[in-house]
């Protein structure tokens, strides 16, 4: 539960409070447990989907910058040389 945000963890909280008022009994530690985890999994999942996503739309954007860049029609390599090591006519 320490690396989670306060939204999250009150999420995990919403669902026990949630299963403990569709429960006609006093909810055991097992049953407890298993909620929490199962919030943390899915707490996992959404933050899996979002990296994902994240991913993704980087690699659109470096692809479209990629196409759009204007190159030169020929290269010169007299342009990336440095004058101090050329020779003087």
């Amino acid at each position: 539960m320490k690396d989670l945000t306060d939204t999250e963890k009150a999420g995990i909280t919403l669902l026990l409070q949630k299963a403990q008022a569709n429960a006609d009994h006093p909810l055991t530690n097992a049953e407890r447990n298993r909620i929490r985890e199962e919030g943390r999994l899915k707490v996992v999942a959404d933050r899996a989907a979002a990296v994902k996503a994240a991913t993704q739309l980087a690699r659109e954007k470096a692809k479209e910058r990629a196409a759009n860049q204007v190159l030169p029609e020929t290269f010169s390599w007299v342009d990336s040389v440095s004058n101090r090591f050329r020779k003087k006519p």
